[in-house]
């Protein structure tokens, strides 16, 4: 605090700007010709001088015995701030810089204040506590005194509307105070000629922002490099990825062409089927997704995507819906490809099992690796037959595999007319087209299989009492199915 005489000034009296020349000499003349007019204000106390700093220099000046007056000890430190605004504003010609800046020392000085009352009361709860235990003088620590749960929750309402309440108060705008507060920051010395009235804001602010824009800019912040992990292909060979910043969680299938399932999760990746129309090989040979694939289509195993099971947490909006249980598991391998480790495998079946709440829907060309496994108890156990060949293979492992919650065939896409002896091993039936896809190759284009071929296998499945799904790719032009488009012959 700045003194006055025996009297201490009240540091937010000092934020607004003494008189000076030839205003303070005519302040000084008339207090001598005709005597002090208004009175100055002290504290409670009579030792802080609260309002009135320039009739006590005045005063001084004109060799006239000051006249004081006492505010009530009822006055709080948020009432005695908002006096010295009023009084200040309502008699004082004030530029929009300066009340800016008076309202950023009183947003400053209210929160003092607040938090000055806080502490009070905390401290008078803790000296009636030790009073009702008969003790009159306690030794305290920071674990005596009132704890919650969010620190100051009384302030924090209270301090984010300080600004707003500090800017209605003084009449400042709302950009000013942000231009005032620019400038306390970046440059002082012209925040203090704002204050004084030497410069208006808008000039000092324009100064400030032309010093900002010269300043040297500092070097970027090299990042960090990433933690990268060593994962391994089906030959053993060291593949570098970089460790996920998060937890691993299943990713949504949306957009990926699986309409039966909201989730995919990838474990695996890579196959060596050789699918001349595979999506997944197009995805992961392509230039824009090359980083997630270090190693192409090659088999590679992601062991820090084993948890996803355990940490994907369904949205409370979709939790009655049956598809956001399902998940496609390794959408972008095949888990029982010849050629896949039977210690991949392994880990993938204990990480289902250790969360069996999910529905993992598994397909393979390989069928008869399904046999012997432990499978969750919600498994979608489904085969992919996309040529006449495949046909024996699914029916005579499909006859072996038992105590699962679904068997599933799919056919796509399906390229050729298949012929089944029996579909009653299988409750659901998924047929597709052959979507376009931009191969290593060149492209391959979309095939549409005829519309004899899906009725044939849509009626044997009525029969076998076999679900049919028919894949939105069969209905909406893309490539869409071939109907028939007949006329009778003269």
């Amino acid at each position: 605090m700045t003194k006055l005489g025996p009297y201490e000034v009240h540091p937010f009296a000092d934020a607004f700007p003494l008189i000076d020349g030839e205003e303070f000499e005519e302040l000084a003349r008339d207090i001598k010709s005709h005597g002090q007019r208004q009175p100055i204000v002290l504290n409670h106390d009579r030792t802080v001088l609260v309002d009135g700093r320039n009739r006590f220099r005045a005063c001084q000046t004109a060799g006239v015995n000051p006249v004081f007056e006492a505010l009530p000890a009822s006055y709080t430190d948020s009432m005695i701030l908002d006096y010295i605004v009023s009084t200040n504003i309502e008699r004082r010609h004030l530029n929009a810089g300066q009340k800016a800046l008076i309202a950023l020392e009183y947003e400053k000085a209210i929160s003092g204040a607040a938090k000055a009352a806080e502490a009070e009361r905390k401290s008078a709860a803790v000296g009636d506590s030790s009073s009702r235990n008969g003790n009159s003088s306690p030794t305290l620590t920071v674990a005596d005194l009132p704890q919650s749960p969010t620190p100051e929750p009384i302030l924090r309402p209270f301090e984010t509307k300080s600004r707003e309440r500090a800017a209605k108060l003084v009449g400042a705008s709302g950009r000013a105070v942000q231009q005032a507060k620019a400038l306390q920051r970046d440059a002082p010395d012209l925040a203090a000629q704002v204050r004084s009235g030497a410069v208006a804001l808008d000039a000092a602010d324009r100064q400030r922002k032309q010093r900002v824009a010269a300043l040297p800019r500092p070097e970027p912040a090299p990042r960090p490099a990433a933690v990268m992990l060593t994962l391994r292909t089906n030959t053993g060979q060291e593949v570098a990825y970089p460790k996920p910043q998060g937890k691993a969680t299943f990713n949504t299938s949306s957009g990926d062409g699986i309409s039966w399932a909201e989730w995919s999760w990838n474990p695996v990746t890579g196959c060596l089927h050789g699918c001349d129309y595979c999506y997944a090989r197009e995805i992961a040979t392509s230039e824009r997704f090359k980083a997630a694939y270090p190693a192409g289509f090659t088999p590679l195993f992601h062991h820090e995507r084993l948890d996803a099971p355990a940490n994907t947490v369904i949205p409370a909006q979709h939790r009655g819906d049956p598809a956001w249980k399902r998940v496609f598991v390794c959408s972008m391998a095949d888990l029982y490809g010849r050629w896949v480790p039977d210690e991949w495998i392994a880990q993938v079946h204990k990480s289902m099992n250790a969360s069996p709440w999910w529905e993992y829907l598994l397909l393979t060309k390989f069928p008869a690796r399904y046999v012997g496994l432990d499978m969750p108890p919600g498994a979608w156990v489904g085969t992919s037959v996309d040529e006449q060949k495949r046909v024996r293979i699914a029916e005579d492992a499909f006859r072996k595999i038992d105590g699962v919650k679904v068997k599933w065939l799919s056919l796509e896409p399906l390229r050729e007319p298949l012929q089944f002896t029996d579909l009653s091993m299988f409750d659901w039936i998924v047929i597709g087209a052959q979507t376009e896809t931009r191969q290593p190759t060149g492209v391959v284009p979309a095939f549409a299989p005829p519309f004899e071929w899906v009725a044939r296998i849509v009626a044997q499945a009525r029969e076998a009492g076999c679900r049919v799904h028919l894949k939105p790719n069969l209905s909406n032009g893309r490539p869409g199915m071939q109907m028939p488009n007949e006329y009778p012959t003269n």
